[in-house]
């Protein structure tokens, strides 16, 4: 069947409704530099610290860019005190559950560690979904952002039965969002993202965080 716009299909384009539902809730923040200065002094003081500790470990070179999932790198903030960080993402998590889920009572970050992209390193699509007790919120913070660092790329949460739509389609399967540095983002755990591969000539370095609500 042939769905060229006819006179007829024309008439019922003018008269149709089109609800949407079920949206995909990203929030980002990108703050004036005296907003955020303390903070980054504060991540800057530790970030040299933290990369050389996690080159020395054995797993830090097991994916496509530099982590290590031990312990002791999975809680940066508790790790070296980083409060006022910790209170930014607080006070951010909170102005976004506002919306998202306004019967929340407080938040606690439990878990936070730096990523660290060289030239060329990328990060497959995964969700930051636990399989005793998930987080609600998940999100990054980006200390460096060179231009060409790789975009961040979230997927329609039903990625598995979703159909792409090319651009210009009122449904979509998917988005990016280029990094830039000193920009706080927030979205539920079960979404799915992926980290596209770093074009810079440069470091790309991000904190990421899992926020529970209670």
């Amino acid at each position: 069947m042939n769905i060229n716009n006819s006179i007829e299909q024309n008439d019922l384009i003018k008269q149709m409704k089109i609800e949407l539902w079920f949206p995909t809730a990203i929030y980002h923040h990108d703050p004036e530099l005296q907003e955020i200065a303390a903070i980054r002094d504060e991540l800057q003081a530790v970030v040299d610290k933290e990369y050389t500790e996690i080159l020395s470990r054995s797993d830090s070179l097991e994916r496509s860019y530099i982590q290590s999932r031990q312990p002791e790198h999975r809680q940066v903030i508790q790790k070296y005190q980083l409060q006022q960080f910790h209170d930014y993402l607080v006070k951010h998590a909170g102005a976004f559950l506002s919306k998202l889920y306004p019967q929340a009572q407080g938040v606690e970050v439990r878990e936070s560690w730096f990523n660290f992209y060289a030239p060329g390193d990328s990060q497959e699509v995964h969700n930051h979904v636990h399989a005793i007790h998930p987080s609600f919120l998940s999100g990054v913070f980006y200390l460096s952002a060179p231009p060409g660092c790789g975009d961040i790329k979230f997927y329609h949460p039903n990625m598995q039965t979703a159909v792409p739509n090319p651009q210009g389609s009122i449904e979509n399967y998917e988005t990016s969002y280029a990094p830039i540095e000193n920009r706080l983002m927030l979205f539920r755990s079960h979404v799915s993202h992926a980290v596209m591969p770093n074009r810079s000539q440069a470091t790309r370095i991000s904190v990421s965080f899992n926020i529970y609500v209670r």
